[in-house]
């Protein structure tokens, strides 16, 4: 790769499966959140509860963590300022937890907008395509989160986090009156992806952290270096879309861990990275361990409905890529 090469998502696709739902999700959140911070406010994790309590009628917190993905202490933190603010509501602790009449009002209007973003998103899929996604999306889910468990197992008999009763559950929407699964309708596809890419994320996260030493954020910088060594760090902060500070940061501290070198290659100001040695064997390990993860999550899959379900994820990401540009233009 040359140092004038432009790194943008689609360089980014290794054909593993949860980086690419990474920059789907992100793309997707940056194209709404101009939307959402001026019709709606509150934090996006706030927004999700709301629209999941809304669209199932009810649920317990243990419920949200099992389908969300979210850790039990971010469900615990976010529930708290919904609560004071009167739009959702139950009776006791550990009771399900339902929408005020306020809350519904706020749902409502989050939905509106979900289904406008979502139905530009999924323009031009068939309703056959959009439930055969949203199976297998749900299927993903469901390996996601024994991947996921298994993977805090080990952790937790390494030390590297204490033990949890129950694990982490399993994603699943909840059953209504009559015994029917509450669902979300087919063309809403970003509340079902939202419990699959918190799984991957998650189990890349311990994963990282137990092999490694890292959190999954410096393993994404150290693993995009090494795809793309020799690497501008301007590159790097505009293909990583995250706060400038923040890399730098990260980048110091794979630097200190001697993992990542820095140099100038001309008077220029550019600052370019490669991985040191070592670096470049913790690269190798970290794209192996991702390939083991994926080739599990699709083990129950057919050949077809993966490249079914590839093909729609990449349909998808050009049009949230699009809606994302136009957003930030409008803006």
């Amino acid at each position: 790769m040359t140092q004038e090469a432009d790194i943008g998502p689609a360089q980014l696709d290794a054909g593993l499966l949860g980086m690419r739902l990474m920059l789907l999700m992100r793309a997707i959140r940056e194209g709404g959140l101009p939307l959402f911070e001026a019709e709606v406010g509150y934090k996006e994790i706030h927004r999700h509860l709301l629209l999941l309590l809304g669209l199932s009628g009810g649920m317990t917190s243990q419920d949200i963590v099992g389908f969300a993905g979210y850790e039990k202490a971010q469900v615990s933190r976010a529930i708290k300022p919904l609560e004071r603010d009167g739009l959702i509501v139950r009776e006791k602790l550990r009771a399900k937890l339902t929408l005020s009449p306020a809350g519904r009002v706020l749902f409502e209007k989050i939905r509106a907008i979900v289904r406008a973003r979502d139905g530009q998103l999924v323009s031009g899929l068939g309703r056959d395509e959009l439930e055969r996604f949203g199976l297998l999306t749900d299927q993903l889910a469901q390996k996601a989160a024994r991947i996921y468990n298994h993977e805090r197992c080990l952790s937790v008999e390494a030390g590297i986090i204490g033990a949890a009763p129950g694990g982490a559950g399993t994603p699943s929407w909840p059953v209504g009156p009559e015994g029917k699964k509450i669902e979300p309708p087919p063309d809403l596809i970003a509340p079902k992806l939202v419990g699959l890419v918190a799984y991957l994320k998650r189990s890349a996260m311990l994963s990282c952290q137990r092999m490694h030493g890292l959190s999954n954020f410096q393993g994404q910088v150290l693993a995009l270096i090494g795809l793309y060594a020799p690497l501008p760090m301007a590159q790097l902060i505009k293909a990583m879309g995250r706060d400038k500070s923040q890399i730098g940061r990260t980048v110091s501290a794979l630097e200190e861990s001697g993992l990542i070198e820095r140099f100038r290659p001309t008077r220029r100001r550019d600052i370019v990275l490669q991985p040191t040695e070592a670096g470049a064997v913790v690269y190798k390990a970290l794209h192996r361990e991702a390939s083991v993860r994926d080739a599990s999550l699709w083990s129950e899959a057919s050949a077809e409905d993966r490249a079914f379900y590839q093909a729609i994820v990449s349909r998808l990401m050009v049009r949230a890529r699009a809606l994302s540009g136009e957003s930030s233009a409008a803006a």
